[in-house]
């Protein structure tokens, strides 16, 4: 069979609507429709390193060859974690279309840019929660709160948490000053340090081909002792997890979003140093693998796009 390889571009969530979803179509035409889902999937890079390869029953989500990027990430760790978010936005929507089938991880070590192959099936009805997560993913509208550092909720961190726990990650939310500057001293220091509190580690350029389009605030330190902010932890630190990560970041995300909340990603933790020391000032277990910021939601009318000095990105 014919193999497209599909290099998708960040389409506005409002030109993707589940009523143009081909329910008399083909497998191979479903799968294809799902994908537009798959690439509204946020990455704390601003680039998109994945891509899929589309067969007659099953998608083949495939990491993208960058050397250039690779220099930053000799690991491919952020390619990992990128891949995660896709992966779970893809099911997310195949199993709203209850079309999801088997999905395989890293089936072919032959294949080491092969990610995951994710087969066309029949799966069980949906959850009220998933049902949440896919309108949040399909952007829905929700309701803007005023623009300040507000604590969250405990009952939305209680709901962020659990889902997270839908995948094998989990959230550990920084709460006390002492830790709130553990973690600025962690991913400050060394070659975290000179991005700036959250500032991305690839220039956002604009929207394109490997780009999100994405509004950006400025994070200073004076701010933090108000800001929620949450470790997304794995048990391993390797493409398993890193993998996972990126799916329970999704999750987490999406779940802030039907919340009503805005969610930024803080200081990166590209260093394995780094990941380390959050493993035991923050949590006691696991390693850190991405951070994020969460506060009321930005009215579009006070959200502006960075210049040199910005930093962490707020998605909507």
């Amino acid at each position: 069979m014919l193999t497209l390889r599909h290099h998708m571009s960040a389409p506005s969530p409002l030109s993707v609507t589940e009523h143009d979803f081909p329910a008399n179509g083909s497998p191979r035409q479903k799968l294809d429709f799902a994908l537009k889902f798959a690439s509204l999937a946020p990455t704390e890079s601003g680039w998109q390193p994945w891509y899929f390869r589309v067969e007659d029953s099953h998608l083949e989500l495939m990491a993208k060859n960058n050397p250039v990027r690779e220099t930053a990430d000799p690991d491919r760790r952020g390619f990992m974690i990128g891949c995660g978010t896709a992966l779970l936005y893809l099911k997310l929507a195949l199993k709203h279309f209850s079309c999801l089938g088997q999905v395989v991880l890293f089936p072919d070590l032959g294949q080491p840019l092969l990610v995951a192959k994710i087969h066309f099936g029949c799966c069980c009805a949906r959850d009220a929660r998933e049902k949440l997560l896919f309108r949040a993913m399909a952007g829905s509208p929700t309701n803007h709160s005023p623009l300040g550092e507000t604590s969250v909720s405990e009952t939305m961190l209680s709901a962020l948490s659990h889902a997270a726990a839908g995948e094998r990650g989990w959230l550990d939310f920084v709460q006390s000053e002492t830790s709130r500057q553990h973690v600025l001293k962690v991913t400050l220091s060394g070659e975290e340090r000179g991005n700036g509190v959250g500032r991305p580690l690839y220039p956002v350029v604009g929207r394109g081909e490997d780009s999100w389009r994405m509004a950006v605030e400025a994070v200073h330190e004076s701010s933090v002792a108000a800001a929620t902010l949450a470790v997304v932890k794995t048990k391993t630190d390797d493409k398993h997890g890193w993998l996972e990560a990126g799916q329970t970041m999704a999750r987490t995300v999406l779940q802030a979003q039907a919340l009503g909340l805005s969610w930024a990603f803080f200081n990166p933790v590209r260093r394995r140093e780094a990941r380390e020391a959050l493993r035991v000032g923050i949590g006691h277990k696991g390693f850190a693998q991405v951070i994020l910021r969460f506060g009321p939601l930005v009215p579009d009318e006070m959200v502006q796009l960075s210049d040199s000095r910005a930093g962490a990105a707020i998605f909507r």
